[in-house]
Parts: structure tokens; C-alpha cells; sequence
């Protein structure tokens, strides 16, 4: 996922449809910004293009290039295999994702009292 998915969320949505669907999902970490490994499914093709969903159909051995990529140590990148569908997951945009961090109930868990202004 780079610059060329229109919008990132979808793409984790249909990753989220497809786990739900009993397919592996093979989440690629900082490649092309974290994209998703799927086997290709003419239903999954077709969910995309409903959705809007950029994506690609590559050839197995253009898969394993990839695979083979991101395993070199020497590269900040990393597989890994989802097999079921969150129970819950949680969404939190960039301006407020520092604050969330430290957020805990009622109270902030960085030490400093909750401003009403946040």
C-alpha cells in the first residue's frame, strides 16, 4: 500500500472481508507501506473493484521475489500471517494517535490530567 491506494482504510477492510471469508491474509509490513499478500480469487478481484481498492495480480514467482525481499535482514520489513478476523479493531488519526497512546479511563496514563480542551 504506497501512495497509489487511494484510501488505506479499504484496503484493511477488504483484508478484514477476507479473513472473515476463512482465506490467510499475509500482511506486509512497511512494504510499499504495508501492504497485503492475498491468493487470488476472482470474488476477492471483484470485491476490490466494488470497493475502489487499488490493487494487483502478480504471478507467483513475482510473489516470492517479494517474500524473499522483505526476509533479508538488512531491510526494515517483515510478514506476518493473519488467519482470523479481529473481534475488535481500533482506528485513530494521525492528530490524535500521540494523545490515544497515553489515554487511559478517566485519566491520563502519561501522568498529566485530562484538559477538557483535547
Amino acid at each position: 500500500m504506497d501512495n497509489s491506494q487511494k484510501d488505506h482504510l479499504k484496503a484493511y477492510g477488504i483484508a478484514y472481508w477476507t479473513l472473515e471469508k476463512e482465506v490467510p491474509v499475509e500482511w506486509l509490513l512497511n512494504y510499499r507501506g504495508g501492504s497485503f499478500l492475498i491468493e487470488h480469487f476472482q470474488a476477492i478481484e471483484q470485491e476490490c473493484t466494488i470497493r475502489g481498492i487499488t490493487f494487483n495480480v502478480i504471478a507467483d514467482a513475482q510473489a516470492n521475489q517479494i517474500l524473499m525481499e522483505i526476509a533479508d535482514p538488512e531491510v526494515n520489513m517483515e510478514v506476518v500471517k493473519l488467519e482470523k478476523a479481529p473481534k475488535i479493531a481500533v482506528y485513530a488519526p494521525d492528530e490524535l494517535s500521540a494523545l490515544g497512546r497515553c489515554r487511559g479511563v478517566g485519566d491520563d496514563l502519561c501522568g498529566d490530567p485530562l484538559r477538557a480542551d483535547l
